[in-house]
């Protein structure tokens, strides 16, 4: 079978969305892109910022592989972003890890601000320097970060 024409028979192909059908194009167009991901990753690293304050250290790793996933369906779905966010995963994402494996806090407030600073270079090198993102100044309300031991 020829490549055009497995393509029109993709084309035709309904999927059923639990509210109707959809064709494999309209399937892709509702994939959520940066602006709609970014916010998440966001709220992962405030978390991941408090629970490594408070030591707690299985938590901020959750956080840190969360924020990870998002940041990876990010570099998927637009692909235009997909080297850039390798990049930000291999140098300034994985110190954190390491951090929290060696549940140092030091270590950790350093590649976490490393992180930030790279962040928003990054945010001014594609054109959006009015991206500047921080850490809220209170710990998220909606989690204990206390320690289980």
């Amino acid at each position: 079978m020829d490549e055009e024409r497995v393509k029109q028979i993709v084309s035709d192909m309904r999927f059923d969305s639990g509210k109707g059908d959809m064709a494999i194009d309209e399937i892709a167009v509702i994939q959520p892109g940066l602006a709609r991901i970014m916010p998440e990753v966001g709220t992962r690293a405030w978390k991941l910022y408090y629970a490594a304050k408070a030591e707690n250290w299985p938590n901020a790793m959750y956080q840190w592989k969360e924020a990870k996933k998002l940041l990876e369906l990010g570099a998927y779905t637009r692909p235009k972003y997909e080297e850039s966010i390798e990049e930000y995963l291999r140098d300034d994402w994985a110190p954190i890890e390491a951090a929290i494996k060696d549940e140092n806090l030091e270590k950790f407030l350093a590649a976490f601000d490393a992180s930030v600073d790279s962040a928003n270079a990054w945010h001014e090198q594609k054109d959006k320097p009015y991206i500047r993102w921080k850490v809220p100044d209170q710990p998220p309300p909606d989690l204990d970060l206390t320690p289980r031991k």
